[in-house]
């Protein structure tokens, strides 16, 4: 595969989703090109301006980050070979928070139709698996949840 050839792929490659220079070169290396030829066409792309990882970490978050915690995101753009240091520096504790409840609103509605222990588990699970941390998870249930006795909320730590 040729310079040119291997721009054009990455071109066409960016014509379909937004990608980081790794997905890029993860791509190119499946293609077949070699060190060299990655490396040419991924300063090519450079110089147009078509990648910037830092840019597509904060869009990322942006995006993705309005029902996933940190924990998550943070896991996403490690894949991505993104940093998650600089993108995740601007979320606040009450963007967390918000996120959260917004997942979890969308989950069981507001207010949740089933009100058992059970019901709050699965969303309690949930949520976790959704990236957020208990500092997010503990307030929403408590919010969605009021009837249910405060000592339970504090056991399921």
């Amino acid at each position: 595969m040729t310079e040119s050839e291997a721009a054009n792929y990455c071109v066409w490659l960016l014509g379909q989703q937004p990608r980081s220079e790794k997905e890029i070169g993860d791509r190119l290396t499946k293609k077949g090109a070699d060190e060299e030829t990655i490396l040419a066409a991924l300063e090519k792309l450079r110089g147009w301006g078509y990648l910037d990882d830092t840019a597509m970490a904060e869009r990322w978050v942006a995006s993705r980050g309005k029902t996933r915690g940190k924990y998550l995101l943070r896991q996403e753009l490690n894949r991505k070979g993104l940093d998650s240091t600089e993108a995740l520096e601007g979320r606040s504790d009450d963007d967390e928070k918000g996120a959260c409840l917004s997942a979890a609103i969308k989950r069981v509605g507001e207010p949740p139709k089933d009100r058992s222990r059970e019901a709050q588990a699965k969303l309690s699970s949930f949520l976790q698996r959704r990236g957020f941390g208990w500092d997010a998870i503990r307030p929403v249930l408590r919010q969605l949840y009021q009837g249910i006795v405060e000592d339970d909320l504090d056991g399921a730590e």
